[in-house]
């Protein structure tokens, strides 16, 4: 993987990352620190880039969500290319988590939250009330911030999914479906000895690459990871990052991410959300090195968030 954060030229993203350059430096002694509210009136702006791709694998069209009268997304319209990963990028509380819950439906369990709009996988709109849910978030999985494995087995943890969706039809299909998850995962090797144990008893790291493997087992076609790295320390993330490289062959990846470094490290596109807003999106190096968008330029330099 290429890593845009360590470029040798002065980058907008080394700014907002906090390298300890001179040059850095100076530039953030001269800049003002800006309140995040003086944008409040965003739901006039266009989003600017390439929100669009030619070989969707999922579409959203105008897309509103609501908790209760709170405004929480605002007319957001983004592709999700196959085979992609793309970064949603903000500010605390900008929206881009509620954006992704809606991918897969997961805002269905909030009482007062409605979505309004149109978001299809492929050429099916889910939202449709035909829709059965169970099947759609076995076609678009999720792995959550902080790593919850069930009071399982190991093997039970991955094996839940295949077995509820009927798909094996023999204990020989599940042994070698569980066995090929934790491969996907990066896990087998470390793991394939002890599958009788506790999945709650690994660390942090390994039960996020669990629950990863638990997600791939039902063949997903989009995985969605909501700041699957928050909860890790540097090297856990670091495995997180390759697997999800790695991937993304088999798999269209949508995450969410504080890090900008990480979005960098990983994604292809980067979208960009501000109070409810998409701001902008499009080739994550061009994103962090020239955005057209003064927000995202002050986001990404530090100027607030």
């Amino acid at each position: 993987m290429e890593s845009i954060a360590g470029t040798a030229d002065n980058t907008l993203i080394d700014q907002g990352a906090g390298m300890t350059t001179d040059a850095t430096k100076e530039s953030a002694e001269g800049r003002k620190q800006l309140d995040i509210n003086d944008h409040v009136n965003v739901g006039d702006y266009e989003t600017i880039g390439q929100p669009y791709v030619d070989n969707p694998k999922m579409t959203a069209r105008n897309v509103q969500v609501y908790y209760g009268e709170k405004h929480a997304i605002m007319d957001v319209s983004l592709d999700i290319g196959r085979n992609e990963v793309i970064s949603r990028i903000g500010p605390s509380g900008c929206g881009k988590s509620t954006f992704l819950r809606s991918l897969n439906r997961m805002n269905d369990i909030i009482p007062i939250c409605r979505v309004e709009g149109d978001i299809k996988l492929d050429d099916t709109d889910i939202y449709d009330s035909r829709e059965d849910v169970v099947l759609l978030r076995a076609r678009v999985g999720m792995v959550f911030q902080k790593p919850n494995p069930f009071p399982k087995s190991i093997f039970e943890n991955v094996a839940y999914g295949a077995r509820i969706h009927g798909l094996v039809q023999s204990k020989a299909d599940l042994e070698d479906l569980v066995e090929k998850s934790l491969r996907r995962a990066g896990l087998w090797d470390e793991v394939k000895d002890h599958l009788d144990k506790p999945g709650t008893g690994l660390s942090g790291g390994q039960q996020q690459r669990l629950c990863i493997a638990r997600a791939i087992s039902v063949s997903p076609e989009v995985i969605l990871m909501d700041e699957p790295c928050s909860a890790l320390d540097p090297i856990a993330t670091a495995r997180i990052e390759e697997l999800i490289d790695e991937l993304k062959d088999n798999y269209t990846i949508a995450i969410v991410t504080h890090s900008m470094q990480q979005a960098a490290r990983v994604s292809q596109r980067t979208a960009y959300f501000h109070l409810g807003k998409l701001i902008e999106v499009g080739n994550t190096k061009e994103i962090f090195t020239t955005p057209q968008h003064e927000l995202t330029e002050n986001y990404i330099t530090g100027r607030f968030g």
